[in-house]
């Protein structure tokens, strides 16, 4: 039987519970997959748009600046010179593609592993779904201190794109949200909790259980 966890109100009630799945919360944990998984996420963000100039593309005279001996000067060729200020670059960076693709088994496992860390840290919550007639930050915020969530880093998972509650977090600095289908190991490993609504775990458990028994 899964480990079953409260579901609250907005006003930080126990309105029930439910069974966090097995397959997802309860699994293998694999340290590397986790590890590969963040390493691979922080490495596509970097743009890899850092270029320098070589000395072959520095619009300078590519004329003898002085006389090869006699001045106790370095015998450097022209101004284009790596070792003359405003030269060229040596073995400076050019732009390059950082891009890590990692099998899909093992993304995979890195959720389910980011899942199941989180679960036995007590870190998961789960609230009844709500929504709001227009963006309002100070009523999403006022959810999160009722769920006790107040201050700390809060991943937030809805069961689709909801754009009145991700307005309402776009001026909460704590706080990403994240439809299920948008969430990611890293996003769940670098929050301090991760805030389900009842809706969207179970949209969670229809998507990614058939995948995890299959593995």
């Amino acid at each position: 039987m899964g480990k079953q966890v409260d579901v609250l109100s907005t006003s930080g009630q126990v309105s029930g519970t439910v069974e966090l799945p097995d397959a997802l919360f309860s699994a293998r944990v694999s340290a590397y997959a986790v590890h590969r998984a963040v390493v691979a996420y922080e490495t596509n963000q970097r743009q890899g748009t850092a270029s320098t100039k070589t000395r072959s593309e520095i619009n300078r005279s590519s004329k003898k600046h002085h006389r090869q001996k006699g001045t106790g000067w370095a015998r450097r060729g022209s101004l284009r010179s790596p070792v003359v200020k405003g030269g060229g670059v040596a073995f400076g960076p050019k732009p390059r593609h950082y891009e890590i693709r990692l099998p899909k088994s093992l993304k995979r496992l890195a959720f389910r592993s980011a899942l199941t860390l989180k679960g036995e840290g007590d870190q998961v919550k789960v609230v009844e779904d709500f929504s709001f007639e227009q963006p309002s930050t100070k009523s999403l915020q006022q959810v999160l201190t009722a769920c006790g969530l107040a201050g700390r880093k809060v991943l937030f998972i809805t069961p689709d794109n909801r754009p009145l509650l991700v307005k309402s977090c776009r001026n909460l600095p704590t706080v990403e949200i994240a439809p299920v289908g948008g969430m990611c190991a890293y996003d769940v490993i670098a929050a301090d909790t991760v805030l389900f609504t009842r809706q969207a775990l179970g949209r969670l458990a229809e998507t990614h259980v058939g995948d995890a028994n299959a593995a």
